[in-house]
């Protein structure tokens, strides 16, 4: 993980990835939303603090059919900790402040329990035609199957049960809740790539005073077929008829920091089901890397390299931060974290100058040596300065690509080249900007998807044939 910038990378940033639908970072319905990361504040006690940072997710159902959701609360090295279903009526919509969540609040958020009927002055006639295509009259069809309790989800009996909602207030889980998530929020030292002198002294390593305060982690809502006990790396989840391929959600993330009367807003990940799509191999869908060979997911894989502004002007006060999720997190069966390399960054500045980095050590640097492995975690939000990263200027751009997109390049902060046993990295990106009391927040842009089109690898990032994703089984079989 370790990375450093490129002079003169010739990089054919062909204009914009036009994708199908699948296999692109777009806002569309789907089957799973990824909140990949979630950020709370907490006191001394490991509770959470409620009048400092928190994150608030809203997920909807754009269907007219009742859906069962199922959540996954995953910590920070990506262990499944915490699920429990909600259930959707038609274009019913859930909003969730994971500060509750912690605290065992789930009657804070739990979906009613009833079916709504429509009195005056409400009625269920809108003028536009439905967005599911039925229609009835040129408008939009009533909400289906309201009565969430019915035979359809016979583990999704109301009250009484130890499978499906409402749960109700259930702080007396709290405690446990919080130290589930919070069990992973210890520092950790750099192993340097199995030699700890070997990380650059002019560069810092982040994590090695980590605490759980502020705890983050990160959150799966799938559609299912039926309240359920399973976590999502279980292969029954998948196996057993209860994973749905249902496109039918949306979701966002609006992250809250009252202390600095900051608050960001941006899209969740939507990752789209298709039960069309014949990969020859499964570990490259979303969660396929934490389940056996040959469990289809049918999810389509995220990115494997991603562009972002950034700026670290300390003179000025405007700093930014990026969010990097991805799907492996990299320690060491001692628990330190492994700088033997899983991603590569480049950074220019705003007169396109840069650093470069074709052998180590890193020519043009006063030091020699490995840069420390900032993005250890499946999820993390890290500051984008000079501590951490090689900047060549106050303002510039960044680039993060994962092995998938190394092509024939070699990771000289490697040996050996990058990872050759987690060959199916995949990730998302987004970038927060403070400045002066505001704040902004964005995803980050998608610059290659090597699991879906083989070619988008070094130095072709970006470039894009036209054609369908490798495997693409047409819809007519």
């Amino acid at each position: 993980m370790k990375k450093a910038l490129v002079l003169g990378l010739a990089l054919a940033l062909v204009g914009g990835v036009a994708y199908a639908n699948f296999c692109a970072r777009d806002v569309v319905p789907a089957a799973t939303i990824l909140v990949p990361y979630v950020v709370v504040d907490v006191t001394a006690s490991g509770a959470p603090d409620d009048t400092g940072v928190t994150t608030i997710t809203g997920i909807t159902n754009v269907s007219r059919d009742a859906v069962v959701v199922h959540f996954t609360a995953w910590d920070a090295r990506s262990d499944p900790k915490v699920d429990f279903d909600e259930i959707l009526s038609g274009y019913d919509v859930i909003q969730i402040n994971w500060r509750d969540f912690m605290n065992g609040r789930f009657d804070f958020f739990d979906t009613s329990r009833t079916g709504f009927v429509a009195t005056a002055p409400y009625i269920f006639d809108p003028f536009e035609w439905g967005p599911d295509g039925r229609g009835q009259g040129g408008g939009l069809t009533a909400p289906q199957n309201r009565n969430w309790s019915a035979s359809a989800w016979p583990n999704c009996k109301p009250l009484g049960n130890n499978y499906g909602p409402a749960y109700g207030n259930r702080s007396d889980l709290a405690s446990t809740i919080q130290s589930l998530l919070q069990g992973v929020l210890v520092g950790y030292e750099h192993d340097g790539c199995f030699t700890p002198g070997n990380l650059r002294s002019t560069r810092l390593g982040l994590w090695e005073d980590l605490t759980a305060d502020p705890t983050f982690f990160y959150v799966t809502a799938d559609v299912v077929l039926d309240c359920n006990l399973f976590f999502p790396n279980n292969a029954s989840y998948w196996s057993t008829g209860i994973a749905s391929s249902a496109n039918v959600l949306v979701g966002d993330t609006i992250y809250l920091d009252s202390t600095n009367g900051f608050s960001e807003m941006m899209p969740a990940v939507h990752i789209e089901a298709n039960q069309l799509w014949g990969r020859t191999l499964d570990e490259n869908e979303f969660y396929g890397e934490k389940l056996p060979i040959a469990t289809a997911t049918w999810r389509e894989p995220l990115a494997t390299a991603f562009a972002f502004r950034y700026a670290n002007d300390t003179a000025g006060g405007i700093s930014s931060h990026v969010i990097l999720w991805k799907n492996y997190a990299e320690f060491t069966v001692v628990d330190d974290i492994d700088d033997c390399g899983s991603y590569v960054y480049y950074a220019w500045d705003m007169d396109e100058r840069s650093l470069s980095t074709t052998t180590e050590p890193i020519s043009g640097l006063p030091s020699s040596g490995r840069d420390p492995n900032q993005f250890p975690f499946e999820t993390q939000k890290v500051p984008l300065v000079s501590n951490y990263f090689d900047l060549p200027g106050a303002y510039g751009w960044m680039l993060i690509v994962l092995p998938p997109s190394y092509g024939t390049f070699t990771d000289p902060t490697n040996p050996g080249g990058g990872p050759t046993d987690n060959p199916f990295y995949q990730g998302w990106a987004g970038l927060t900007f403070e400045w002066a009391g505001y704040s902004a927040g964005t995803d980050a842009a998608t610059m290659a998807n090597a699991n879906c089109l083989p070619d988008q690898v070094l130095p072709a990032l970006g470039a894009n044939s036209g054609w369908v994703p490798v495997d693409w089984v047409p819809a007519a079989l």
